[in-house]
């Protein structure tokens, strides 16, 4: 029997799930070597994007334990559309008695980011169940006890994906390069980030985005900024156009491929609330539009001062929200009765946050490995 073409056997392969093409690496020498390859990489990860299907949920708990003061931060992973098929997954870092902090703070093309507090920060792929643990900075390059900004993202320009590392105030920028394997400190950040609110970087358009202040001005978040992880540079997102100027920008996020920012607005006399915009169109400041409203009284879910977008339903007719896993689990958000519905995954963990990653075969390791 005459073989199969490449480009046949390729049309075939990229469409199948990670947990089959992990297996048909072993078929042969050749099947291992197409599987692998950068190419048929990026050409599956392209069509999960496209049909939205190998869409997950990792779910990042925290356990407390008893008659212990340190807690237990376990993974697990659930199909996004269906919240099947729940399965807990081996976490970077082992956390249980070491009394130091954990978390998963950034989701990218199938990678995950891992912070811990001691033992540094990992690259991970869930799918194919593959780990790099980066190179720890030392106490010269970032100094110790000032709260660190994260976050992680991919650099179109020179392919390659980013770790950015920074103190509050905007100095002591380190950026990772997978490529290099390797910490670089580039220029200070412009801008320094509210001590009030603890985020992690939010990718969009090629560049991570926080929201911030004027250096040495604590206004609580007055503005939004990002840094291009191609050039290196950080630089001012245009903002919302409002009537009143009295509110500050809370979490930032990422809706549907598109920027989106929760902004409150407090008013003693009248109530507390928060409002959701979503630039539709980055960079362009008329594109803002105004999605959802949730006050303090009627929003029970979640605290709505640390909420934040995790990502859309398939049919778009609802969102998932999340506080960072404080108290409550994450709830959905029916956009057009604006109201709410705990997510309930039978057998998850009763505290965690969530976020969104797709089943790909990108891989954790530096190119020169």
């Amino acid at each position: 029997m005459a073989a199969f073409p490449t480009d046949v056997i390729t049309d075939i392969l990229h469409v199948l799930p990670v947990k089959a093409l992990t297996r048909f690496k072993c078929v042969s020498k050749s099947w291992d070597s197409l599987i692998k390859d950068p190419h048929f990489v990026k050409l599956h990860l392209h069509h999960s994007f496209k049909t939205n299907i190998n869409i997950k949920l990792v779910l990042d708990s925290r356990t407390d334990v008893v008659d212990d003061d340190d807690d237990v931060y376990e993974a697990y992973s659930v199909h996004f559309d269906s919240l099947g098929n729940l399965e807990q997954l081996p976490r970077p870092f082992p956390t249980a008695g070491t009394g130091f902090i954990s978390r998963i703070f950034g989701s990218c093309n199938g990678l995950l980011a891992v912070y811990h507090e001691e033992a540094g920060i990992a690259l991970w792929n869930p799918s194919t169940r593959t780990c790099h643990y980066l190179p720890k900075l030392t106490a010269g390059n970032v100094i110790e006890r000032v709260f660190h900004i994260l976050g992680f993202g991919y650099d179109v320009i020179g392919d390659d994906y980013k770790v950015v590392r920074m103190m509050d105030t905007g100095k002591s920028v380190m950026v990772y390069s997978l490529k290099t394997d390797s910490w670089k400190r580039i220029k200070d950040c412009p801008y320094q980030i509210p001590f009030s609110l603890e985020q992690d970087g939010a990718y969009a358009n090629g560049s991570l985005h926080w929201v911030g202040d004027e250096r040495y001005k604590h206004f609580g978040g007055r503005l939004i900024f990002g840094l291009d992880l191609g050039a290196e540079e950080f630089h001012q997102v245009p903002e919302p156009v409002v009537c009143s100027r009295n509110f500050g920008y809370r979490n930032i996020g990422v809706l549907g491929g598109s920027l989106c920012v929760f902004r409150e607005y407090t008013n003693c006399y009248d109530e507390d609330h928060i409002i959701l915009w979503v630039m539709k169109e980055y960079g362009v400041k008329e594109s803002w539009t105004e999605l959802v409203y949730l006050s303090r009284e009627e929003w029970e879910f979640t605290n709505i001062y640390n909420t934040r977008v995790v990502a859309c339903s398939r049919r778009g007719d609802q969102i998932l929200l999340d506080n960072n896993g404080i108290n409550r689990q994450p709830a959905w958000l029916n956009l057009e009765k604006q109201t709410g519905q705990i997510l309930v995954i039978p057998g998850a963990p009763t505290r965690f946050s969530a976020m969104v990653y797709v089943q790909s075969l990108v891989s954790v390791l530096p190119m020169h490995h």
